[in-house]
Formats: C-alpha cells, structure tokens, sequence
C-alpha cells in the first residue's frame, strides 16, 4: 500500500505567524527609533508657524491700522490672533486634534498686542514642545522674532 504524496501548494499557518511576529517586532523598533524624530519635526514645524503668524500679527495691524491681540490658551494648546473689536483673522490648535500636536504651549505673557507700527506693548516668549523636545519663540518690544532651541 501506497500513501499518497503530500502536496505543498501553500504556507502553513506556523509560518504565517513566524513572518508577521517578524514584522511586528521591526515595526515595534522602527517606531521606537523615530518617535523622537517625529516629535522634533512637529515642534520644528510648529515653532515656523507661531513664529510665521506673530509676523502676520504685525502685518495685519498694521493693514487695518488699529491694534491687534495674540491671545494664548495653554490649557487648550490654542492661540488666536484678533483686533480689539474681537475680529478673528487666524486660530491655531496645537493639541491632539491640531496639525502639529504638541504637549506644551506657553505664554509670558498669556495676551500681547501689537501695534499698527510693528511695536508690541511688552516682549513675549512663547514655549511649545513634545515630550523633552522643546523651542522658544521670543518677540521682542521692538517686533523682533527669534527661534531658539531649548536644552
């Protein structure tokens, strides 16, 4: 008596869980070696845009030649840029839901203005950031703009 060959046409389950544990565990470590570059992109990228819209601020009061208020809300991770009369001309988020979701938004102080000259009543400092990752967006009285990198 004979058995009949056996026919190998396909993968076995064991092997097809051999190869996707395979690639979970590179994925795994993938992730791990680039979450810190990810979180330095998004600070990178939100430090250009609040450097970009207080630069806007400036422009718009002095476009419509009256005052303009940067307003920000640390506990939301928002700020608004608006005149006195309460027009909004820009609103950004930067928490979960935001374009570059941030762990950290500051403010000193937390409302400034800026006048249709380009002069900011007060000098600001801004602090965003994502895990141990962080900038500092400084506007000086003078209407000055710098970005540094915070250790």
């Amino acid at each position: 008596m004979r058995l009949a060959p056996r026919r190998s046409d396909g993968y076995t389950i064991i092997e097809l869980l051999l190869v996707m544990i395979i690639i979970g565990v590179i994925a795994g470590i993938t992730y791990v070696r680039m979450a810190p570059t990810l979180e330095r992109a998004r600070v990178r990228g939100a430090a250009n845009i609040l450097s970009g819209d207080l630069q806007y601020a400036q422009v718009m009061a002095a476009r419509q030649r009256l005052p303009v208020v940067i307003a920000i809300d640390a506990v939301a991770l928002t700020y608004q840029i608006a005149d006195r009369a309460g027009t909004v001309f820009r609103t950004r988020n930067f928490g979960a839901a935001g374009e570059f979701p941030l762990t950290e938004l500051t403010a000193t102080p937390a409302s400034l203005e800026v006048f249709p000259n380009g002069v900011a009543a007060q000098g600001a400092t801004y602090t965003i950031g994502a895990g141990a990752y962080r900038r500092q967006i400084t506007l000086s009285r003078a209407g000055q703009i710098r970005v540094t990198i915070l250790p």
